[in-house]
């Protein structure tokens, strides 16, 4: 698998390469779908954090652009040559746990990345109606989890903007169990640990592979976020999703009404 991406994507610039991972623009969506959701079927509401309830836009604009000339005004290294030597790293941990490590990307950068990534938290913010959602989520007996692959320090630099923790029942790093939320273990840890009945959760997410990931892991409602980076126009990569949150609110408020 990585050796087909590395010949596929050889020819490719670094913008090219890692784009898709935050880009919004393709797969058009033209025709919103309509969504509905069984609440009295679900007891687990699990979110991923970035793309999801929060604006891709701002990671995509440090990895995408800024963290180049950061490294360049701190090094004298030239900002091509930075982003050569990312795009043939990025390359060996595509869908690993190591792509989202901050740690191994502040070794590799000789920068402190969290101090880097703060100049931007300006740019830190909700998706539209994700706040509103979490709050119709609160009066119902269900546990809302967020699973996300961010690195433990990205997280709380999140949380010192936004009042993310106190909004959800707990946040899960993939971090903390060793793989990404690509991997199967992920899944299989994260069930353990909250004793969840898959066939009674409800996943969302912006990432093709993480859904399929958690397709597979047999979680009963597995749902895209199609308007992750909103910088970027909506777009379609997973069989059901939608683009924001508004859509789902009217059926929890009703569930809370009965």
């Amino acid at each position: 698998m990585v050796a087909q991406a590395v010949v596929m994507k050889a020819s490719m610039t670094l913008l090219e390469f890692i784009k898709p991972f935050f880009d919004s623009s393709s797969y058009q969506l033209r025709h919103p779908m309509l969504f509905d959701i069984d609440w009295r079927t679900i007891d687990d509401v699990l979110l991923d954090m970035d793309g999801t309830l929060l604006d891709l836009h701002y990671d995509a604009t440090f990895w995408l652009k800024s963290v180049y000339s950061v490294v360049s005004n701190l090094t004298g290294e030239p900002e091509h040559r930075i982003r050569e030597r990312f795009h043939r790293e990025l390359q060996k941990h595509e869908g690993t746990l190591v792509w989202y490590c901050t740690t191994h990307w502040a070794s590799f950068f000789g920068i402190d990345i969290i101090e880097a990534k703060r100049q931007l938290a300006h740019l830190i913010r909700f998706r539209p109606h994700a706040q509103q959602f979490l709050d119709a989520l609160k009066p119902l007996p269900l546990r809302t989890l967020i699973a996300t692959n961010a690195h433990p320090d990205v997280i709380q630099l999140k949380l010192d903007v936004l009042p993310l923790a106190a909004m959800v029942d707990g946040i899960v790093s993939s971090h903390q169990y060793g793989v990404a939320k690509e991997h199967p273990d992920f899944w299989k840890a994260l069930f353990d640990e909250y004793t969840i009945d898959p066939d009674r959760a409800v996943f969302m997410d912006d990432s093709p592979k993480v859904l399929e990931a958690a397709d597979h892991a047999g979680v009963r409602r597995v749902v895209e976020i199609r308007h992750p980076n909103l910088s970027e126009p909506p777009r379609a990569k997973w069989k059901q999703g939608i683009n924001d949150f508004d859509v789902l609110i009217p059926s929890l408020e009703m569930m809370a009404k009965t």
